[in-house]
């Protein structure tokens, strides 16, 4: 367990979903904490360029002990797609050379990723599961996860499938559910399964690895599995919204990126370190 004094955190992404509620958790966990933006200005935050700073330029580099990597161009795995070029200079190549400077620096890295590293043919993977991604989002990450392990001494891989969040200001799967539902798209896939994790939980979980200074990759999820039709169910059960559903196939959407169907993760490493009880989704509506 490190003692907190010792720990100083630099979020590269902080003005983004995952960044800002990270900053503002940890902050409140009484870890000094220091945030970039690249731009979404916030106050509080230093702008910080991937393409063209190094770690040299930001102020108070030299106490940072923890960097967390949760910034990209680019989310939608349509949008990595269509600009692979660009988002494999940025979210791999400049980030290699970030990586580089936190070696040298002995900073442990720690890198958001996802369950896109697979293919979704069997679900419930672990983090030995063989990886193999079937789109160029899920290949980026693949491909910096690769370079973390051959590179790094010190690191933390987080393996997370899609956000949840009910706050309103955050574009997270409920709220893009609720807006789809306002706007009459009823159809929502049944066969596409994903273990999400709610804001809260994540921040929560990334404090806990921190502060008991675990390495290697862990997978983190709130929900076990689920999918976005019965999801969206059981939101408009709970809000007493009266539509009727459409339950389809991910395939009768056209997306130019290739998805996998079963992408739950196993959780097991991390629930039996942390003994943690999962809660059902009914459970976290009713909190």
């Amino acid at each position: 367990m490190i003692k907190t004094k010792n720990i100083n955190v630099l979020i590269i992404g902080a003005s983004g979903l995952i960044g800002s509620h990270l900053f503002n958790y940890l902050k409140k966990k009484k870890i000094k904490t220091f945030g970039t933006f690249f731009k979404k200005k916030k106050l509080n935050l230093y702008k910080f360029n991937i393409f063209k700073d190094k770690l040299d330029s930001l102020k108070n580099i030299n106490y940072i002990s923890h960097i967390i990597f949760t910034s990209g161009l680019n989310k939608r795995l349509d949008d990595v797609e269509k600009n692979f070029k660009k988002e494999n200079n940025f979210n791999y190549k400049k980030i290699k050379l970030l990586m580089n400077e936190c070696d040298k620096r002995r900073i442990k890295v720690i890198y958001i990723s996802s369950d896109a590293v697979f293919d979704g043919k069997k679900g419930n993977y672990s983090e030995s599961s063989t990886r193999n991604p079937i789109n160029k989002y899920g290949l980026i990450k693949y491909k910096v996860e690769k370079y973390i392990q051959y590179k790094l001494k010190m690191y933390l891989i987080v393996r997370i499938s899609k956000i949840l969040s009910f706050n309103k200001k955050d574009n997270s799967i409920i709220r893009q559910t609720l807006n789809s539902i306002k706007a009459k798209n009823l159809k929502f896939a049944s066969d596409e399964i994903f273990s999400p994790i709610f804001i809260e939980d994540f921040c929560e979980s990334i404090h806990k690895l921190i502060s008991k200074d675990l390495n290697g990759i862990f997978h983190l999820n709130s929900i076990k599995k689920i999918s976005r039709y019965h999801l969206a169910k059981k939101l408009i059960n709970y809000l007493n919204i009266k539509v009727k559903l459409k339950k389809c196939s991910l395939n009768s959407f056209k997306l130019k990126a290739r998805r996998g169907l079963r992408l739950n993760l196993n959780t097991k490493k991390y629930d039996n370190i942390f003994k943690t009880n999962k809660k059902t989704l009914k459970q976290y509506l009713k909190y």
